[in-house]
């Protein structure tokens, strides 16, 4: 404490805010926040643990046949029913007449997470309408 020419204190200087303690609100709104954390981590450390590792799963079906002036465009979707994400998914397409090749085209797609679904679509000179088409995966790659 200071005091003046006159012999009395001075008074506190009012630019600057007075200390306040943390109210009992505030530490248990801090104390919830802190438990849902620890909660989330916990649980994703737990599913983490407790999930097998299960491979993609990928299932292919052709939505439609459109003519292009490059050809026909055959496109699909791949839907991935598995447990894990399948990077660089390589998808190829054949077109067969009797037994016989006549005409393959592939695609791949960069991403196709678990249990999730993704477009795309193969070219092809010949008319798929006219010859028996597969759809195949080729490969994959773990991201």
């Amino acid at each position: 404490m200071s005091w003046s020419d006159e012999g009395e204190p001075e008074k506190a200087n009012p630019t600057q805010p007075a200390l306040e303690s943390t109210s009992p609100l505030e530490w248990v709104i801090a104390a919830i926040g802190g438990l849902l954390v620890v909660a989330a981590i916990a649980y994703m450390v737990v599913f983490a643990a407790a999930e097998p590792k299960r491979p993609p799963t990928v299932t292919l079906s052709v939505t439609s046949v459109t003519t292009t002036p490059g050809g026909y465009l055959v496109s699909f979707r791949a839907a991935n029913a598995g447990g894990a994400t399948a990077a660089g998914l390589q998808v190829s397409g054949e077109l067969r007449e009797g037994g016989a090749v006549v005409e393959t085209s592939a695609v791949t797609i960069d991403y196709l997470p678990q249990q999730s679904e993704r477009e795309g679509g193969l070219v092809f000179t010949r008319d798929p309408e006219d010859l028996t088409l597969s759809l195949r995966v080729e490969g994959y790659s773990e991201p």
